[in-house]
């Protein structure tokens, strides 16, 4: 399944908000192509409330944002896949420009990952540190 993230933290919102939010971004699923279809008219009606003010509302939220966040994470995830084939495709080709770019990119990628591995390093010792913390001796 796309992008599972963003299902497992909808599956914590109250479900009209889910529903909206998943109305708003197209994200599909088994049972809920009908709501995606809906005029604001319908799904204000299916969702038994008389204005969308209180959606509105709610996309002014750190509960939103979250998801908004990790929406468009997953989202550029699966265009930076997309464009990571079709410059190693062309790459393989023998096309200069995408060489240049497929190396610009492996070079990119392993940066990030050092630069990831070192937060997820700094997070692991503090946690460790907290821990030390709590010892009585």
């Amino acid at each position: 399944m796309k992008n599972q993230g963003i299902h497992k933290a909808l599956e914590k919102v109250d479900w009209r908000k889910r529903a909206y939010f998943m109305r708003k971004f197209q994200i599909r699923t088994a049972k809920n192509a009908h709501i995606l279809a809906m005029s604001d008219e319908e799904f204000l009606q299916w969702a038994d409330r008389k204005s969308m003010i209180v959606f509105q509302n709610w996309e002014q939220t750190d509960e939103y944002f979250e998801l908004y966040l990790m929406y468009m994470k997953g989202k550029m995830q699966r265009d930076l896949e997309t464009v990571y084939d079709v410059v190693s495709e062309k790459a393989k080709q023998g096309d200069e420009k995408a060489v240049k770019l497929f190396l610009q990119l492996h070079k990119d990628m392993t940066q990030l990952q050092k630069a990831l591995n070192r937060t997820n390093n700094k997070k692991q010792e503090e946690v460790q540190e907290d821990e030390d913390d709590d010892l009585v001796l």
